[in-house]
C-alpha cells in the first residue's frame, strides 16, 4: 500500500511534515539538518526525507535552501541598512561565499547587484517602465527578481489596477498574534486549488461550532508568486481556535505572528484576489511610507460567495507592514 493512500496515515503523515515545513519557515536562521527535523517530524531520517518529498516535491536540504533564498531576497531589497554577510548569517548560510554562490545559482545575479540595484520603491517603478516598454511583456530578470506580494506574471492586471483604480480605503492596525487550525495546500494560488482545503477545514470545524462561537476563517499565503514556483508555493486554509482546541489528525495548529498590519476591506469577483493585492500595493502601499516585512501575509474572509447574488467575496487583505525607514 502506497503510504500516502490510506486516509487516516496520509493525514497522520501530513500533520507530521507539516509540523517540519512549520519550523523551517520559523527557525530558517537555525541549523535545519535532516536529523533535527526527522526528530520535530517524529520519523527516523530516512523515512522522513522519503515522505518530505512525497507531500512537497522537494528534499529537505532543497527546500531549506529555497526558503533561505527567498528570505534573503526579500531582506537584501528592503533591508539596505544589513550588510550582505549580516543577511547572509541571518538566513543560515554558513558565510557570504557560499551564500553568494548558491543566490547566484538560483537567481543569475549576484546578492551585491540586488542590494545595490533593488529597492522597494524602484522595483515597482522599474515594473511599470518595464511593462510600457515592452507592451505589457516582462523581462525574466524583472519577474524573477521583483519581491512583491502580488502575481506579476499577469502584467495585463497590473497595468489595469495602475490606471483604472483609485487608491484604497486601508487601514494601518496593530494585529495581535492568531492561533489558528489549518489544513495545507502545495499549488497555485486559486480558487480551484485552494478550494479541498476549505472544504476539509470546514468538514472539521462544523461539529465544533467553531464559526457560531465568533471563529474567523483565514487564509495564508506563505508564498511570494514571483519568486516560488507554482508547484511549490503554500496556502494554509485556517479558521482561530482557543487554547482548548488541540491538533488532531485532521488540522495542525499555528501561532499566526501579529504585528502592524495595512488592512484593505473590499469586495471582489471569483479568483479576483490577485488583482485586489495588486491594487493594494501599487495604489496605497508605494506611497504610504511603509513597506512589507517577511511575516506572512492573509485574507479574512467574511462570506460565503455561493451565497452572494453575484457570486462576490467580501473579505480583509491584510498585508504585514513596517516603516520604510527606520
Amino acid at each position: 500500500m502506497h503510504p500516502l493512500t490510506d486516509e487516516t496515515i496520509k493525514y497522520e503523515y501530513l500533520f507530521r511534515v507539516n509540523r517540519a515545513i512549520d519550523y523551517v519557515h520559523a527557525h530558517y536562521a537555525e541549523d535545519l539538518n535532516l536529523n533535527k527535523l526527522a526528530q520535530i517530524a517524529c520519523f527516523s531520517p530516512f523515512h522522513f526525507h522519503r515522505l518530505f518529498r512525497l507531500v512537497t516535491g522537494e528534499t529537505v536540504n532543497d527546500f531549506s535552501r529555497r526558503i533561505r533564498l527567498e528570505k534573503s531576497l526579500h531582506k537584501l531589497v528592503l533591508d539596505k541598512g544589513k550588510s550582505i554577510t549580516e543577511i547572509a548569517m541571518e538566513c543560515g548560510f554558513s558565510s557570504s561565499q557560499n551564500f553568494a554562490k548558491v543566490f547566484k545559482a538560483r537567481y543569475g545575479v549576484t546578492p551585491s547587484h540586488i542590494k545595490s540595484t533593488y529597492s522597494f520603491g524602484n522595483v515597482a517603478t522599474m515594473m511599470m517602465k518595464n511593462l510600457d516598454s515592452n507592451n505589457g511583456e516582462k523581462s525574466p530578470q524583472t519577474n524573477a527578481l521583483s519581491d512583491h506580494h502580488f502575481d506579476s506574471r499577469h502584467p495585463s492586471r497590473i497595468g489595469e489596477s495602475i490606471t483604472r483604480q483609485p487608491a484604497p480605503d486601508v487601514k494601518v492596525v496593530d494585529a495581535p498574534d492568531v492561533r489558528v487550525a489549518y489544513v495545507r495546500n502545495h499549488g497555485p494560488y486559486n480558487k480551484k486549488a485552494i478550494t479541498p482545503s476549505f472544504a476539509k477545514l470546514e468538514q472539521w470545524a462544523a461539529p465544533k461550532q467553531l464559526i457560531e462561537n465568533g471563529s474567523v476563517i483565514l487564509g495564508v499565503l506563505w508564498s511570494k508568486p514571483d519568486v516560488t514556483p507554482e508547484d511549490k508555493m503554500i496556502f494554509d486554509a485556517c479558521i482561530t481556535v482557543p487554547k482548548s482546541i488541540n491538533a488532531d489528525k485532521w488540522v495542525n495548529i499555528q501561532m499566526l505572528p501579529g504585528g502592524k498590519f495595512a488592512v484593505y476591506h473590499c469586495e471582489v469577483e471569483s479568483n479576483g484576489e490577485i488583482e485586489a493585492w495588486i491594487h493594494l500595493v501599487l495604489n496605497w502601499l508605494i506611497s504610504s511610507g511603509y513597506q512589507p516585512d517577511e511575516r506572512p501575509l492573509y485574507q479574512i474572509y467574511y462570506n460565503d460567495p455561493e451565497t452572494h447574488p453575484l457570486k462576490h467575496q467580501i473579505l480583509d487583505l491584510c498585508l504585514p507592514i513596517k516603516p520604510l525607514y527606520e
